[in-house]
């Protein structure tokens, strides 16, 4: 049996796992559950995106990542709380992208706070919800 600690080490690699993946979309979807629910909000609140299930991550991902060059993602500070097989965690994350832009290429810098839920499935963390809300943006030169 699993002590709390080790089951939030557990998803804690899960978590930055997603991230370290950066663009490997098929990667990163055998994370989620095949009924994953996914929302993202842009920084006034507004919904930028809401889908569910694995396959429409993986074409929602791909779509995103299209345009993008370089990718660097990092994870900040993280709230897990585990309650028997299901999990929330609640982190911080930036993902800096370059991409072109009217020929020359940009940095954008954005900033996240994710609310993810988790579920214990055959003895492996997937995340079941995710929700990201985008707090800041920035694009500037490279």
């Amino acid at each position: 049996m699993s002590t709390l600690l080790e089951h939030k080490e557990a998803i804690r690699e899960v978590i930055d796992l997603f991230s370290n993946l950066e663009i490997d979309v098929l990667e990163q979807a055998k994370l989620v559950t095949s009924d994953v629910h996914v929302e993202v909000y842009d920084s006034d609140g507004s919904v930028m995106v809401e889908f569910d299930g694995r396959d429409k991550l993986v074409e929602v991902f791909q779509q995103a990542i299209s345009e993008i060059k370089t990718a660097y993602h990092l994870n900040g500070q993280q709230v897990i709380t585990v309650d028997g097989d299901s999990a929330v965690d609640v982190h911080y994350g930036k993902a800096i992208l370059v991409q072109e832009v009217d020929g020359k290429d940009v940095v954008v810098d954005r900033s996240y706070r994710y609310t993810d839920t988790l579920v214990l499935t055959d003895g492996a963390w997937l995340i079941k919800r995710r929700i990201q809300h985008l707090v800041l943006s920035e694009t500037r030169p490279l």
